[in-house]
C-alpha cells in the first residue's frame, strides 16, 4: 500500500496534535520511511515507523485509495507496539 497524499480537516488534525502530541507532520513521515501496516478488525489500518525525528509512532488511519489516507489518531509506540515493530521489520 502506498500513502501520497493526506486528507486533514478540523476534527482529525487537533484530535492527533492536541489529544497526542503527535503532529500531522510526524504522522506523515511514518509513511514516508517504508512503516509497518497491517488491518485492524475494525476495517482500518495501523502504521508503525519512526518519524524523522526517530519517534517510534502508531498511527491509525482509513485508507480512501487511489494513495489517499486519512488519519484518525496516532501516538508514541508502546513497548509491546515497539516489540512488535522490531520484530516484525527484521523479517521484511
Amino acid at each position: 500500500m502506498r500513502i501520497r497524499e493526506f486528507e486533514w480537516d478540523d476534527g482529525n488534525e487537533p484530535h492527533i496534535e492536541l489529544g497526542h502530541g503527535v503532529t500531522p507532520e510526524e504522522a506523515e513521515q511514518v509513511f514516508a520511511i517504508r512503516p509497518l501496516v497491517r488491518r485492524t478488525t475494525q476495517g482500518r489500518y495501523v502504521a508503525f515507523g519512526p518519524s524523522m525525528g526517530g519517534r517510534l509512532l502508531t498511527i491509525v488511519f482509513e485508507h480512501k485509495g487511489a494513495g489517499l489516507a486519512r488519519v484518525i489518531t496516532g501516538w508514541d509506540m508502546s513497548p509491546a507496539e515497539r516489540r512488535y515493530y522490531r520484530e516484525r521489520s527484521r523479517n521484511r
